[in-house]
């Protein structure tokens, strides 16, 4: 019960008759307090009509009934009405006491001098009796041959005009409480109709889950509040979709990436295992097994070395970015690199395009490592003694620093992936060149770092070309 209570059906439903009640209520005492006025307003308006159509004889009799000590028939002048006159001397007469209507009342001086002064005005006053019923008098002026000869005065009940008046605020009464009953049984079906699309919203989120969140409710263009919050839901509901796969993704990663760093790591690790159980077994005393054993591991310890420094470096830059960044001439930068790059190119050909004037902002070292990784790249996959890699710098709307090669090309299934962590387009030559699938990944961060753009374009059999952009 007290959840039906809380209900927006309920509340509205509620309100809504509370609100036409009071609207009720306050017509019916409108309309009480105009009916008072107007039945009491009539009522004497009717009296001072009945008064004025008086023949001028009755005013004579009136007049002389005044003098007399002894008060007229009670019915003689009007019945249910007791009629008192009041000379210019402000004294007063009883001519007809109505047992009804009770003893004519007394009032002040001003209220007969008022009507004495203005003699087409209505004049009249609710006042009580002495047994305490409310009784209408009325006011009125005559006058005898063309002369003010005083004030009739004429008082009778009220209650016959209560009487009709409580009548008909009864039947207002009945007809609201019958509106109210009305209301309730139209304004309930109403609400429902009107609440239909909102509690199929509830309805619909109350099924949707963090397994369903491709759901989205249905747009009621019918109702302007239920559209846009239908449309906010599913705004909010693609946001959290979004969030939820974002995450989803994050995590398999995360669960990829430490599978990846365990499996790269594991390979160096059992090869020197394996060398350490040779050397074990006896190389030890034969020069050539032993220096063979070495050498082995020693570069597998070395590939470890160089993975564990590309892990620690990605997870820096994941959680502080830090880069010096300073403007400077990029190509000043290359043309420095060029005796190192010409070592690790060996047979190939060399081919540098580098306008020295460019300029641009960024972290030296980092641009340093992030054109090794792609020249490195570029020479695994170049033959060494037919191989041509080119390394070119020039102004297109920014930045562009591009570096080509006439290798093997890259298939286009793995362009999508090559800057993803770990990936390795031909794993067998990776693995025996040394490469973790980490260089591309850690060059793309870089690059990322300096609000930089990096792409591939490559041609199975022809070559690839790197282009990374900067702004300037």
């Amino acid at each position: 019960m007290k959840r039906l209570y809380r209900t927006l059906r309920f509340q509205l439903l509620f309100r809504s008759l509370a609100i036409l009640a009071l609207l009720l209520c306050f017509i019916g005492g409108t309309q009480y307090m105009f009916m008072t006025r107007t039945m009491y307003e009539n009522q004497a308006i009717s009296i001072q009509s009945d008064i004025n159509s008086m023949d001028q004889s009755v005013w004579r009799s009136i007049k002389s009934l005044a003098r007399s000590e002894t008060p007229a028939h009670p019915n003689l002048i009007y019945p249910g009405v007791t009629v008192a006159f009041i000379n210019q001397s402000y004294k007063m007469s009883v001519l007809s006491e109505d047992p009804n209507a009770g003893a004519a009342p007394s009032f002040p001086k001003k209220v007969y001098r008022d009507a004495l002064t203005d003699t087409m005005a209505l004049h009249y006053q609710v006042a009580h009796n002495k047994a305490g019923e409310e009784i209408i008098v009325v006011f009125q002026a005559i006058s005898v041959d063309g002369r003010q000869a005083g004030v009739v005065q004429m008082s009778t009940l009220t209650q016959p005009l209560n009487d009709s008046l409580f009548r008909q605020i009864s039947i207002f009464a009945v007809l609201s409480f019958a509106a109210l009953v009305i209301g309730l049984f139209v304004f309930l079906p109403v609400i429902r109709l009107t609440l239909k699309p909102l509690s199929r919203i509830v309805r619909l989120m109350g099924d949707i889950h963090a397994g369903s969140l491709d759901k989205r409710l249905p747009i009621d263009k019918r109702q302007a509040e239920i559209e846009s919050l239908g449309i906010s839901i599913n705004q909010m509901l693609e946001r959290i979709e979004t969030s939820f796969q974002a995450e989803k993704e994050e995590k398999e990663r995360i669960r990829q990436f430490v599978s990846d760093a365990s499996h790269e790591l594991r390979t160096p690790l059992t090869s020197i295992h394996g060398c350490i159980e040779m050397l074990m077994r006896g190389a030890a005393e034969k020069p050539e097994q032993k220096e063979k054993a070495l050498q082995s591991m020693y570069a597998e310890s070395a590939r470890a070395n160089k993975l564990i420094e590309d892990l620690l470096f990605l997870a820096k830059i994941d959680r502080v970015p830090s880069f010096e960044m300073k403007k400077g001439a990029l190509g000043d930068v290359i043309l420095e690199m060029e005796a190192q790059l010409k070592l690790l190119a060996r047979n190939r050909k060399l081919e540098f395009f580098v306008d020295q004037k460019i300029e641009a902002v960024f972290d030296k070292d980092k641009m340093k490592q992030a054109i090794l990784n792609l020249f490195y790249n570029a020479v695994q996959h170049t033959d060494e003694d037919t191989g041509v890699i080119t390394v070119s710098l020039q102004k297109d709307g920014g930045i562009m620093l591009m570096i080509a090669d006439n290798g093997t090309g890259i298939a286009p299934e793995h362009v999508p992936h090559l800057f993803d962590r770990f990936y390795r387009a031909e794993t067998s030559r990776s693995r025996q060149s040394g490469g973790a699938g980490l260089g591309l990944a850690i060059t793309k961060t870089i690059i990322d770092s300096h609000n930089g753009t990096i792409e591939v374009k490559s041609e199975q059999g022809k070559g690839s070309v790197f282009i990374i952009r900067l702004p300037g």
